[in-house]
């Protein structure tokens, strides 16, 4: 497929630059809390992330850590914040791409989708999330997912706790099958040794909904303590969450896989370079292809407008 190839394309380019290992990020967030009006997130009292947090920042992290691309996620649910983000990154082709976030179900949702898909950035929608609460697929949240998916674009969420519960991310794939869905946040993995339950619920995902990913990404929430505004110590040894990663790539495969770090709120729980290693030390062991895949080209084969029409198979391959 001719998506395919540009990612090759791009990797190869990559390496004729000297550049061995590259990186594509897909989960940044940025926001000036000292902008007039403030931001809605985050909250002054987390006194980690709240502070003007901006491109240049992060471009130093990236430099230094072998990113040479990065897909911004829309933390906000104020609808001129996606105009903010789009015009803060303007003319710099180092951000490839920008997931905004907008109400699905609302009756200005496609008004506004016009209106920011003018800009090739604007690859997709986060949402479900602030607003509305719940996947609910009635007739208005089924016209805009239907919209996004004739498109080409792509939709990230949040499955993990009583945020988006499986069966109903489940029935938004079986409702959607040309969406491109990933789930964020390695799928709401928790603690050392994988549950029952939730190795069950991943791997019924995988298996039923050919048009789902998972974002490999945010590893520190795995041992967040509290309710996510104090900084904890989440361990920095691989055996810590290799179960865990183990069965996300059993379940999904390499292809289905897709790096992002969550940045900054990954700071709550430990530094960049740090979570960065971790991917690298588990994906080394199994060979180049496949850590090329989880690390930088799935992100770009994911992260562009895709019309249903040229949407590879259904069934990914197996590996």
């Amino acid at each position: 497929m001719a998506h395919d190839d540009e990612s090759v394309q791009a990797l190869t380019e990559m390496r004729r630059q000297g550049v061995r290992n590259p990186i594509a990020e897909t989960h940044i967030h940025f926001y000036q809390v000292t902008r007039p009006g403030g931001v809605p997130y985050p909250p002054v009292e987390n006194t980690t992330l709240y502070r003007d947090v901006l491109p240049p920042e992060y471009r130093q992290l990236a430099r230094a850590n072998g990113i040479v691309a990065a897909t911004i996620v829309e933390a906000s649910p104020l609808v001129e914040d996606n105009q903010w983000v789009l015009d803060l990154v303007r003319g710099d082709p180092f951000f490839k791409s920008f997931v905004g976030q907008l109400e699905i179900g609302s009756a200005d949702f496609i008004a506004h989708l016009n209106r920011f898909a003018r800009d090739p950035r604007f690859v997709g929608i986060r949402s479900f999330l602030w607003s509305p609460p719940a996947i609910t697929l009635d007739d208005a949240q089924l016209r805009d997912l239907r919209e996004l998916a004739r498109r080409g674009m792509t939709l990230d969420l949040i499955s993990r706790g009583d945020t988006n519960p499986k069966p109903r991310v489940e029935a938004l794939c079986a409702a959607l099958p040309d969406l491109r869905i990933v789930i964020d946040h390695l799928g709401g993995a928790q603690g050392q040794t994988p549950t029952t339950e939730w190795e069950l619920s991943i791997r019924r995902l995988a298996e039923q909904c050919p048009n789902l990913s998972m974002k490999f990404s945010s590893f520190y929430d795995m041992y967040q303590v509290g309710d996510g505004n104090d900084p904890w110590i989440a361990p920095l040894d691989l055996a810590a969450y290799q179960p865990s990663f183990d069965v996300l790539l059993s379940a999904f495969g390499p292809d289905r896989l897709i790096w992002g770090s969550n940045w900054p709120v990954s700071n709550l729980g430990g530094g960049f370079a740090e979570q960065v290693k971790l991917a690298e030390d588990y994906l080394a062991p199994l060979g180049q292809q496949v850590r090329d895949k989880v690390m930088f080209r799935n992100a770009l084969k994911f992260y562009r407008r895709v019309p249903p029409a040229i949407i590879e198979d259904r069934l990914p391959p197996k590996w």
